[in-house]
């Protein structure tokens, strides 16, 4: 994006971009902008990208406007769109108008403002359409990462819990009229399907008090800190979502720096767009230290979440005073392992699943159909 300059205008306070990510429920329903729901990233990416082509085609910006607002689907998108053709025919210009929406960040409404100053609407535009088309699709290598496993562990759990609950109970009935001695196999499996029996409410209302403390907590701060402690921890999942974050961080860095935006800015901006927890402890840190004279790399240095390689590039970017470069480069190389170790998961998830369903499955089957073995071995001989 050249030279246009973010670096002028301040960001306050009272502009903060998103509402504050949670731990799982943060990773997976929060975009980094303070989005509504109605006009989400891919629907901005969609917005950006045509407004670009369409004035670098030559149209004047009340036609793009026109053309754009018909297309838009139906609600707070379109009514958005309405009133923004409105007020630009009326003589606002398009930053103006975004500043009075709260769908619309600080970052893009003050890149808009300077792309109309400068006379490069249409670049600034193409590369806020480039942004959200990252957003979008780290998003969905959160989901992606995430729901799958979550899915095969209920589906497997649900499986468990009726076979524990409605078919061994039929056996029971079975071995009771039968009489005699019971495996301890059988007895064991007889055990836990009798407490899932009889306790099986009461773990239903566990489950439902669990799912009201994280809704009602997820905003607060230690709920925050703990719930993503707890998803860095597990193995595999912890280094992706990790990566993920790093990646939409490097993303948003060489954007702010690409446009020339002060460094303190750019991490200011970046920590209240991140929406997870540990990187935005950091990057408050990093601020102040950076405000105090030190270099990025000393402050990230601080942090165990940014890795060895990462700092010694972002070192290297800042002794040639070429950040933005690193940044895409540290961005393109994260989202390249993530796919891959997102395919490989995906091909190693499902069968690992099916085989651990089925050793489950088996095991009480055979401690289900034990005795009747042994029955019909007693009465042939």
């Amino acid at each position: 994006m050249g030279n246009i300059d973010l670096s002028k205008y301040n960001y306050s306070k009272k502009e903060k971009d998103t509402s504050s990510g949670s731990g799982v429920s943060s990773i997976l329903n929060k975009d980094i902008a303070f989005l509504s729901k109605k006009f989400d990233s891919k629907r901005k990416e969609w917005f950006y990208s045509e407004l670009s082509i369409l004035l670098s085609s030559g149209i004047d910006t009340k036609a793009c406007l026109e053309l754009i607002a018909d297309e838009a689907k139906k609600g707070r998108e379109k009514d958005i769109l309405n009133q923004l053709r409105d007020k630009v025919v009326a003589g606002k210009n398009i930053s103006e108008v975004l500043r009075t929406f709260p769908e619309f960040s600080s970052y893009e409404y003050h890149s808009v403002e300077i792309g109309e100053e400068t006379g490069r609407l249409d670049e600034v535009l193409k590369e806020l359409a480039l942004f959200y088309a990252n957003q979008v699709k780290l998003r969905r290598q959160i989901t992606g990462t995430l729901s799958y496993p979550i899915a095969i562990i209920v589906i497997a759990f649900g499986s468990v819990t009726f076979m524990l609950t409605s078919v061994v109970p039929m056996f029971k009935d079975i071995f009771a009229r039968m009489g005699g001695e019971l495996p301890e196999i059988t007895k064991f499996m007889l055990r836990i399907s009798g407490f899932m029996t009889n306790y099986f409410i009461y773990f239903i209302l566990f489950i439902g008090a669990t799912v009201t403390l994280v809704y009602s907590q997820r905003k607060k701060t230690w709920f925050r800190k703990f719930s993503s402690s707890l998803v860095l921890r597990i193995p595999v999942i912890g280094p992706m979502i990790t990566k993920i974050y790093l990646a939409r961080f490097c993303q948003s860095m060489k954007l702010l720096l690409g446009a020339k935006t002060k460094l303190i800015d750019a991490l200011e901006l970046i920590e209240k767009m991140i929406a997870f927890y540990p990187i935005e402890v950091a990057l408050k840190q990093v601020r102040e230290d950076v405000m105090k004279g030190k270099s990025l790399n000393e402050g990230l240095s601080g942090f165990k979440i940014f890795n060895k390689r990462m700092l010694s590039l972002i070192k290297v970017s800042e002794e040639v005073n070429q950040p933005e470069k690193i940044f895409e480069k540290l961005a393109q190389q994260l989202t390249d392992e993530v796919d891959h170790q997102n395919a490989v998961l995906s091909k190693l998830i499902e069968p690992i699943f099916i085989v651990v369903l089925g050793v489950i499955v088996g095991f009480i089957l055979v401690a289900m159909y034990l005795p009747m073995f042994k029955l019909s071995t007693t009465i042939g001989t």
